[in-house]
């Protein structure tokens, strides 16, 4: 009895400071993520105007939407060193007042070159923040808490549809020639000014470790760095064994990132078109297709939160995975179908966008935990960097299909199919647990990657 009433307590002590970090920290990632997520995807709603100010095709189109993960991908690996080496405050800082920059500056793009380099330069300075915060919270949160703390987190690129939809659409109509300046303009400087702001808040806020934080306690801290270094102690899998080579030659960092490509192909493609698919739906005015732009947005981040506080509390991660894929991936597919009343095709496209963006926090409460402590921040990196290329190949191939068509469905099929495959991908690269689940379990995700390592 003695031993439960201390068992109780300690569980108690440990969820009271894992609330207090997240309430000191997560309302400014999610407010940088969404920001960050503006500043990257508002060009689904310049292009609206820019097909016919500057005469960009679909195609031109889609490849400068897709040029951005080039460098993106490239420099997410040298950027995790840099932010092992400075920490996250001042890496964190430094990068969102580039990007938001880099998106003000797209306001003096005349041609298809600049557009490009206007790109590239913004996937250099976005490259280290997503997967730099999962790394930051594997620092600060236990595996309890992680999968909904990195949903909330990863809930700013959805909630940037919600609120990307209406300003952009608002701002390109009620700013369209002042100053001299055309809508679009008015949008990305507009739109980048939060960054700017949200950088400074981080310097401020953030903190690179438990020890550095002047508002716990010594023994909160103790409790925190305790309950972290137990769930390492328990995980009986690794990936890679003490350096960055061995993680090069694990064939399981490449398995999960081709899960995490078809994941994300869905929602960088979605964030790009669905102003175009809105439009297809018989929509014409950029308001209204801003507004109606909330619906599926608005319903993901809330999927997205729900979806994985539920895997959190059960400490089942593969089925929360890929049947939220495979929901998703049939919505997908509905809502291309011609000829559907529009408020179908916007239900349908609705659950396509709860199965692209709900997956992503349960996806990386899995590797978060499997990976060897001295290089979690590497292994994380890799993984995202090649999963992420999928944003240099979706919004391309889908702009190539709907000029060549003429329509968004077989693109939306063809990220039905992906989704698909990685949840299909997962439950066989992931195999489950030999032992029965019991809920509330904190350690099901290193248990379910445990036949992942034989």
């Amino acid at each position: 009895m003695q031993s439960q009433c201390d068992s109780s307590s300690i569980a108690a002590a440990q969820d009271a400071v894992c609330r207090k970090v997240m309430r000191r920290f997560l309302p400014v990632l999610f407010l940088s993520y969404l920001f960050c997520s503006m500043d990257r995807f508002n060009i689904s709603f310049a292009q609206l105007q820019l097909h016919d100010a500057l005469h960009f095709s679909d195609a031109t189109y889609g490849l400068g939407a897709s040029l951005f993960f080039i460098t993106y991908v490239l420099f997410e690996i040298p950027a995790s060193a840099v932010l092992k080496r400075f920490g996250a405050r001042r890496v964190f800082t430094v990068i969102m007042i580039g990007w938001g920059a880099c998106s003000a500056s797209m306001f003096l793009v005349r041609t298809p070159g600049q557009f490009y380099a206007a790109r590239l330069a913004l996937g250099v300075f976005e490259a280290g923040f997503y997967p730099g915060v999962i790394f930051f919270l594997s620092t600060w949160l236990p595996l309890a808490h992680r999968s909904k703390a990195i949903a909330v987190f990863a809930s700013g690129i959805v909630v940037a549809g919600v609120v990307t939809g209406p300003l952009s659409g608002w701002l390109m109509t009620a700013l369209d020639g002042k100053g001299g300046m055309a809508g679009w303009q008015w949008l990305f400087l507009v739109e980048a000014t939060p960054s700017v702001l949200m950088a400074l808040v981080c310097a401020s806020v953030l903190r690179d470790s438990p020890s550095d934080a002047s508002w716990l306690s010594r023994a909160e801290v103790d409790t925190l760095n305790a309950t972290i270094e137990a769930d390492r102690g328990r995980s009986t899998v690794r990936l890679g064994s003490g350096t960055f080579a061995s993680l090069l030659r694990d064939p399981k960092i490449y398995l999960l990132a081709l899960v995490f490509f078809c994941a994300t192909s869905g929602i960088y493609a979605l964030n790009f078109w669905v102003p175009s698919i809105i439009r297809g739906f018989g929509i014409s005015d950029p308001l209204t297709i801003g507004a109606y732009s909330v619906i599926p947005w608005g319903t993901a981040a809330v999927a997205t939160v729900l979806i994985a506080r539920h895997s959190d509390r059960t400490g089942e991660r593969r089925w929360h995975f890929s049947a939220t894929a495979f929901v998703g991936a049939l919505g997908l597919a509905l809502s291309a179908l011609p000829g559907l009343p529009f408020s179908l095709s916007m239900f349908f496209l609705s659950i396509g966008a709860v199965g692209v963006s709900a997956t992503l926090p349960v996806f990386w409460s899995m590797p978060s935990a499997a990976i060897a402590p001295s290089l979690v921040a590497a292994g994380l990196a890799l993984i995202n960097s090649i999963g992420a290329s999928s944003g240099v190949v979706a919004p391309f191939v889908v702009g190539l299909m709907k000029q060549a068509t003429g329509s968004m469905s077989s693109g939306l099929y063809l990220l039905a199919l992906l989704l698909c495959c990685g949840g299909v991908l997962l439950l066989v690269t992931v195999p489950a647990p030999q032992r029965p689940r019991e809920p509330g379990d904190v350690h099901a995700a290193s248990t379910e990657l445990k036949s992942v390592n034989n």
